[in-house]
């Protein structure tokens, strides 16, 4: 494996994280140990990650780290880009490979978890598994005399990695969801600036809402910043209802949501909301396994 492969996993991307970091470059992280709330003050590439999460050690080791180094490397910088345009930090050109990049991230973030991982992981094998037959039934038509009798074991004298491989790309497919992506690229989008209200927004490692994504009220949202939330919506009717919203109504709800669901951090910009946290984390974790249909073709 290469000296600088990145080992450091980053679940929750440290570009995302900056918006919350005070003039220190610090963000307060919260976790639970038992029973006890523990704050401690960390720069933004300092926590949300997981030694080796989406490492293949059984590829080769220039291989290995390929999901990390260079699927997220690449999607994480393009969606970095998207965020300042929805902070009023840059004007970059809304082209479609932006738009589709800010997608990716919001439902990457969500799929991307390591409590998740180990699903989307088991899900690949089975998906690889279930295609033997009918990979069979197709090689037996194209195979020449003396080639293997099996589709497997022309594989493994080609590749013995490929299985290992196709599994990373089935992951890699699921992460960068093109139903779910085209869909949130075609829906209305807004950030919602709740400076407002006396209250800021925290975030955690279950930050995205997605409610009734398929119907006409259907929102998608997400808080960028401690006084923003990116929302994306079917309908304008759900932002004209938004807008009419108090501030601190929005804030409240959303706070309630991230850190109730929150797996294991959640993030603020100060120690201020720390009752607040102590008394809401972790009180409504989403039902496990989260994708209960992923092994379905």
């Amino acid at each position: 494996m290469p000296m600088n492969a990145p080992r450091d996993h980053h679940f929750i991307p440290a570009f995302y994280l900056k918006g919350w970091t005070a003039p220190d470059g610090k963000l307060v992280e919260y976790a639970k140990k038992g029973s006890k709330l523990i704050a401690k003050p960390v720069g933004p590439r300092a926590t949300g990650f997981e030694r080796d999460l989406y490492a293949f050690p059984e590829l080769p080791r220039d291989q290995a780290q390929f999901m990390e180094q260079v699927f997220f490397a690449y999607a994480d910088q393009k969606a970095s880009d998207a965020l300042d345009n929805h902070l009023g930090q840059a004007t970059h050109q809304w082209t479609s490979e932006l738009v589709s990049a800010w997608s990716r991230f919001v439902i990457g973030v969500h799929l991307r978890h390591p409590d998740a991982m180990p699903e989307l992981r088991t899900a690949a094998q089975s998906i690889w598994a279930s295609s033997g037959d009918e990979f069979q039934e197709r090689y037996e038509k194209l195979r020449q005399p003396g080639d293997p009798v099996t589709f497997d074991e022309m594989l493994k004298q080609r590749d013995p990695l490929t299985s290992i491989k196709m599994q990373a790309n089935l992951i890699i497919k699921a992460l960068d969801n093109e139903f779910v992506g085209t869909h949130l690229n075609q829906m209305k989008w807004a950030t919602i600036d709740v400076s407002a209200s006396p209250v800021r927004l925290l975030t955690s490692d279950r930050p995205v809402e997605i409610f009734n994504l398929k119907e006409p009220n259907g929102v998608l949202s997400i808080p960028v910043s401690p006084a923003k939330i990116f929302v994306a919506v079917n309908e304008d009717a759900s932002f004209e209802e938004l807008r009419a919203s108090a501030p601190q109504t929005i804030v409240a709800h959303v706070n309630t949501l991230v850190v109730s669901r929150a797996r294991r951090f959640v993030w603020a910009s100060d120690e201020a909301q720390e009752p607040f946290i102590a008394a809401h984390m972790s009180t409504k974790l989403e039902p496990t396994p989260f994708f209960p249909n992923a092994a379905k073709v």
